[in-house]
């Protein structure tokens, strides 16, 4: 009896190791199942995702320039005289007609007495030829009317030459004896110094006309002029100005020009806008920034630029797809092909290949490919 009793502990003690050793081998083997899994999900990639939505973009068109006459009055003069008197400097606000610069015309002044006097002398030999071709005549020596003849022919021309001369030298004095501006304006470049002549090929005085507005050239991107138009109106802002705002309408885009002289490379290309304004307080080479903004009609799906890549096969997206296992849900990610249409600065527009609820990967802490599993934050 106590022998059977004894066996029957054995066996029971037996089976309680038996299912202890189980439950160890059952716990453990989820421990380890945990551990790895945790162990998998720090070495997996974090990503954010967005899901694609309507919206519409906006394109902004930004830069900034410097303000200068739309159009000037560019004075020259075409003597070498020397300037007895500059009257004006950069700066000078100044009326039509008023003096700007005095030039010295004493020797032009004599130089055309003399040849005034020159001419008179002549008048007074052509009378003493035509006086002796009369003689000549009433004589009848053929040979001293010839002479006499020729001889009243080269004074007539000389005359004529004194006579073109002195009527330049007319000119020259009425027009460059004095310099006064033709139109109402600010002066921005004086090249008449006092005492010696103004350079050849430079104006005496150059004169924004402020009648006709001022201008402000800018260069942006190629593709960013797509989104100007002549007429656009925008704000220039000015530093100089206490960042006053003024007003200006867009009158000219063209292809712009590098310094060499050529256009932008290829890779490259810049457009020139040209902005018209008129402000009282702008007198030229103030500085003006602006931003232009463009808005489209509304797309279907949006998504950030960022989201959006692209390999031989085309531009696609990875989307987050969720597998529900034995301790959660786990998410790997998924390319879909994607059609893109218009972008601005930070969002792009789908035409084809995605849908609201896919959730789209727009970032990740290191780079993602199909089929990987990733960590999905918030």
């Amino acid at each position: 009896m106590n022998t059977t009793m004894a066996v029957a502990d054995e066996e029971r003690a037996k089976k309680q190791g038996i299912r202890r050793a189980i439950l160890g081998f059952v716990l453990v083997m989820i421990a380890l199942t945990f551990f790895s899994n945790t162990l998998l999900s720090l070495s997996l990639a974090e990503v954010t995702v967005e899901q694609a939505a309507a919206g519409i973009l906006s394109h902004e068109v930004s830069g900034s320039g410097t303000v200068e006459a739309a159009q000037t009055a560019d004075l020259y003069v075409e003597t070498n005289w020397a300037v007895q008197e500059v009257r004006v400097e950069v700066g000078d606000k100044i009326k039509a007609g008023q003096e700007l610069a005095v030039l010295k015309t004493r020797e032009a002044e004599d130089s055309l007495k003399d040849n005034e006097a020159r001419y008179e002398q002549k008048q007074l030999s052509l009378q003493k030829l035509q006086d002796s071709y009369a003689e000549a005549i009433r004589s009848a020596d053929d040979k001293q009317l010839r002479n006499i003849a020729r001889d009243i022919e080269t004074t007539k021309l000389d005359m004529q030459i004194l006579e073109r001369q002195n009527a330049n030298s007319r000119r020259q004095l009425a027009e460059f004896s004095r310099i006064t501006a033709p139109v109402a304006g600010i002066v921005t470049e004086v090249n008449a110094i006092k005492g010696a002549p103004v350079q050849s090929g430079k104006a005496a005085v150059r004169i924004a006309d402020l009648s006709k507005g001022l201008k402000l050239k800018a260069t942006i991107a190629s593709v960013k002029a797509q989104y100007v138009n002549t007429g656009d109106e925008t704000e220039l802002i000015f530093s100089a100005l206490n960042n006053a705002r003024i007003i200006a309408t867009v009158i000219d885009i063209r292809d712009a020009v590098s310094s060499s002289g050529a256009s932008a490379s290829s890779g490259q290309e810049r457009k020139e806008l040209t902005f018209l304004l008129h402000d009282e307080r702008l007198k030229g080479g103030e500085t003006g920034e602006f931003n232009i903004v463009k808005k489209t009609s509304t797309f279907r799906a949006l998504l950030p630029s960022d989201a959006i890549r692209e390999d031989d096969q085309g531009k696609y997206i990875l989307i987050v797809k969720e597998k529900k296992g034995p301790l959660g849900s786990e998410y790997a990610a998924q390319r879909a092909s994607v059609q893109t249409g218009d972008a601005d600065d930070s969002k792009t527009s789908i035409d084809n290949g995605v849908t609201p609820l896919d959730k789209v990967i727009v970032s990740s802490s290191k780079p993602v490919a199909d089929g990987e599993r990733v960590l999905l934050t918030d």
